[in-house]
């Protein structure tokens, strides 16, 4: 579509305006035109094949026009999103959403008809967020249909809706939803401005939009919330925070968070709150085990052998015979094939994933101790660490946790203990001193909010400890 300025503007010849139209899109075989006479009037219809439903086209739009005898060609038409092109720019636009373009001769517009052809998969179960109890609804990749399943949950005449498209040359809708008297509209606004900083003119993914919205880039800390449930979506919004839903993507972004926000999940309220504040326990565990197991382990093999009960010790001496490598390049080669095997699962077709994840996994566990590569004890942690992390309910966090992990380890190897206790005490600082559309990220610990940090631990009945639905803080 690279014609002159002047060459976008509507003739009142017809066939000028077809031919304009036709460059545009540099005579594709796509766009296909259908002429019609509408009360003795030349016309034409032009629409593009792959976008439009041929169906809906024939009888809402062809059908009327063959058989009116009077009145405006807006009236005619039994369609709700009718839009009044006033240049060829806009109506190539126009097509390429799934409008069909109606050009009449001695007329200085066009009138656009939305026709889309809609190819979108039927809702089914969230696979990145299961849960035993609750909904199994899940996003998919229409925003549009994502934003009825919130609507279906939230029935609230405060809930705002603001779109915007994005990408010059391949336009990408984004909806930013949040309720008027519970978000902060310092944080709504801050929001759309980065979103409006977009100058990409192509956009290959949801990541090249979100990624401007974070607030720090050099964190290796998760700073938007992902989540493919509505029920959540909702519940967030009921907290008083901003959700984005992006076109092709079938998850919502929360902002702003917090840590803890990353650790809970549907089931935590929809269980006795022993149960729930007992996984939430569990999983913070699991951080910390994903954190400090292997930089731990490290550092007593490498300086502390002291801190071990005499029978441990011996235990341990005998696996580490024969080892060649330090414990460093032990965990780190352990590391590296865990990571293998997950990535090929992954990228493998789901018959054969699992396989290779089972056999895969035991095969090389077990040759790699035969073969004196890895102690058996190094197996153990390592195992143990790759489970902690697959606890984690963010996919995001997980991956922040593995990065974490390697400069402890180094830290440890070099300063035992010390390293790792220095480690901790950088890693909280960054923690404390970060924040998200100025929400401190380690709230409720910094600032220290005592009565915070019970609900944040602890899933307390509400009959206990009523908190306040439009504190975006709360985690």
């Amino acid at each position: 579509m690279e014609l002159p300025q002047n060459s976008f503007q509507i003739s009142t010849e017809i066939k000028t305006n077809m031919r304009k139209l036709f460059e545009c899109f540099h005579s594709s075989d796509d766009i296909r035109t259908r002429e019609f006479r509408l009360q003795g009037v030349q016309g034409a219809i032009l629409y593009l094949n792959a976008a439009t439903n041929r169906d809906k086209l024939q009888s809402d739009v062809l059908r009327p026009l063959l058989e009116s005898k009077e009145g405006l060609l807006e009236d005619i038409l039994p369609i709700l999103d009718i839009e009044i092109a006033t240049d060829l720019e806009m109506a190539a636009a126009g097509m390429l959403q799934g409008k069909c373009a109606i050009l009449l001769n001695q007329r200085a517009d066009i009138i656009l008809a939305d026709v889309a052809a809609n190819m979108e998969r039927s809702i089914t179960e969230s696979q990145n967020e299961q849960v035993i109890r609750g909904s199994h609804d899940g996003f998919i990749d229409d925003a549009d249909v994502n934003m009825q399943m919130i609507h279906k949950r939230l029935k609230n005449p405060n809930l705002v809706e603001r779109d915007f498209t994005l990408g010059a040359q391949s336009p990408t809708g984004v909806k930013l939803l949040y309720m008027s008297e519970l978000a902060d509209l310092h944080v709504v606004n801050e929001v759309i401005a980065r979103l409006l900083t977009n100058e990409d003119v192509f956009i290959k993914s949801p990541g090249q939009i979100l990624n401007r919205l974070e607030s720090s880039w050099w964190s290796p800390f998760p700073q938007m919330l992902y989540t493919e449930r509505p029920d959540t979506t909702v519940s967030h919004l009921m907290e008083g925070r901003v959700i984005l839903l992006v076109d092709g993507s079938s998850f919502a972004v929360v902002l702003p968070v917090t840590f803890f926000m990353f650790f809970q999940i549907a089931d935590d309220f929809n269980v006795r709150w022993w149960n729930g504040t007992f996984f939430r326990f569990l999983r913070f565990i699991s951080v910390m085990i994903g954190l400090a197991l292997p930089s731990v382990y490290i550092a007593i093999v490498s300086n502390h052998f002291e801190v071990l009960p005499i029978d441990l010790l011996f235990s341990l001496k005998a696996s580490l015979e024969n080892i060649p490598f330090n414990p460093l390049i032990e965990a780190l080669f352990m590391i590296t094939v865990l990571e293998l095997l997950r990535e090929a699962a992954i990228r493998l077709p789901k018959s054969i994933a699992s396989t290779l994840s089972i056999v895969g996994g035991l095969v090389i566990g077990s040759e790699v101790v035969n073969a004196g590569l890895v102690s058996t004890t190094m197996i153990v942690v390592i195992s143990l660490t790759a489970v902690a992390s697959f606890s984690l309910p963010s996919h995001e966090m997980r991956l922040a946790v593995r990065l974490v992990s390697f400069p402890i380890m180094i830290a440890s190897l070099l300063l035992g203990f010390a390293g790792i206790a220095f480690s901790f005490s950088l890693l909280f600082m960054h923690l404390s001193k970060l924040e998200t559309y100025g929400v401190p990220y380690f709230y409720p610990f910094t600032p220290f909010q005592p009565r915070r940090i019970l609900t944040t631990l602890v899933q307390l009945p509400k009959r206990i400890f009523r908190r306040k639905a439009s504190d975006r803080r709360v985690s």
